[in-house]
């Protein structure tokens, strides 16, 4: 049954980049063609509309706060950017956090599921229901950590969570790769036992793009973190094709990944207008009316109907919504059951950045952090065997993958305490 697509972006560790993740990779599909937007789940400690020169004022106009206390339809606080990216944003006041009810988020959800080819859910740190709703909601996890030891336990954690609430991972995304003594990417995956689908290098560009109120790969597109988010992207819209079956095919979404001058996220055909039309505007902003969604935040004309296997939504929505495609098969399904998709060499990211990397840990993470635990610490050497029938390159093969496994497990034990 084809779907409307659910993402969570979701991490324990605050200041990872969960939500410059979710603006970038909803910005670069939200350009592609697919209808996205991106809804944010940290209603005590709003900053999505810090991150968007978007012109909302989260005290007076209408928020998340607002939708989620029943006073507002999802449709009145949604807003667009230039980019064709959709927002709704949380509120900034305690009185409004007070009055939001958890129990409308899986109703409101499934509205904005059937209006948008790609839902962000973009959670807040800690364990909270804020994190835990959205995770039952997911028809996919995002799971995003830095490479420091205390990130890659509170996304452990996370994983956790969305393994007892039934809540598929698809992949994790490493930011601010390439700092410190920290353990390499493939190594974090293998102990998360998930599928790296990128690492976002430490990029200079990435802070002065939040400063000036535009995605960075808007604002710096050759710069390192522009292009790994670029190469993320493709993987989400190559599971989730749009239902037009138009998508490029598997083999131009790799000749441009490979291009030196990234192209943008593969198209499909042109789509039909948007369900709504813009309203009123205000300092540059866009308000979109509510016409095609009740006050209550359910859509108008009849609910969706039971899965059955035929993929068509109600009768009344066929003009109005666009499906998400039948997910792709993965390249490592193609190549033959790999267990992971290739992991991008995060030297060639930072190599295309157009100024230097420094070191410098960027909003939120904690600085300094050092794991303590050396890199060529990997246990014992293992002998190859002394058997005469063993040829020197069978024993050199067979010690080497014993040191390497024995030496991945130390080095976990020794980071995280096990």
């Amino acid at each position: 049954m084809v779907t409307n697509h659910v993402y969570t972006v979701a991490g324990a560790k605050g200041g990872v980049g969960k939500t410059t993740s979710s603006i970038n990779l909803g910005t670069l599909l939200a350009e592609a063609g697919y209808s996205t937007v991106v809804v944010e789940m940290d209603l005590a400690m709003a900053n999505l509309v810090d991150f968007l020169d978007v012109g909302i004022d989260t005290d007076a106009d209408a928020t998340f706060h607002d939708v989620l206390a029943g006073d507002a339809s999802v449709t009145d606080a949604m807003y667009e950017t230039d980019m064709n990216l959709s927002l709704v944003p949380s509120g900034t006041t305690l009185d409004g956090y007070a009055d939001t009810d958890l129990d409308r988020l899986s109703g409101i959800v499934e509205t904005l599921r059937w209006h948008h080819d790609i839902v962000l859910l973009d959670t807040p740190a800690g364990l909270s229901e804020e994190t835990i709703q959205p995770l039952k909601l997911a028809d996919d996890v995002l799971l995003v950590s830095t490479p420091r030891v205390a990130s890659i336990r509170n996304v452990s954690n996370t994983q956790e969570l969305a393994e007892r609430v039934e809540a598929p991972v698809r992949g994790l995304i490493l930011t601010k790769s390439g700092t410190g003594a920290s353990p390499g990417a493939a190594e974090i995956a293998e102990f998360l036992d998930v599928e790296l689908l990128g690492h976002v290098p430490e990029d200079d560009a990435v802070p002065h793009s939040q400063d000036s109120g535009t995605p960075v790969v808007r604002n710096a597109p050759t710069s390192g973190a522009a292009i790994a988010y670029e190469r993320i992207s493709r993987q989400l819209v190559d599971t989730e094709k749009a239902s037009t079956g138009t998508t490029a095919d598997a083999a131009a979404v790799e000749g441009s990944a490979d291009s030196d001058d990234p192209e943008p996220t593969t198209r499909p055909a042109k789509q039909p207008p948007q369900r709504h039309s813009p309203g009123t505007t205000d300092g540059g902003r866009t308000v979109h009316p509510s016409d095609a969604i009740r006050d209550d935040g359910d859509p108008i004309g009849p609910a969706p109907a039971e899965q059955d296997g035929t993929g068509d939504p109600p009768a009344d929505d066929v003009a109005e919504l666009t499906d998400i495609g039948t997910s792709a098969a993965s390249e490592a399904d193609a190549e033959g059951g790999a267990e992971t998709t290739s992991i991008i060499d995060g030297s060639e990211l930072v190599a295309s950045e157009s100024a230097p990397v420094d070191g410098a840990e960027q909003h939120g993470d904690e600085a300094g952090r050092d794991t303590g635990a050396s890199r060529d610490a990997d246990g014992p050497e293992q002998k190859a065997g002394d058997s005469p029938s063993d040829t020197p390159s069978e024993s050199n093969a067979a010690a080497s993958d014993g040191a390497e496994a024995d030496g991945l497990g130390a080095r976990m034990r020794s980071l995280f305490g096990l």
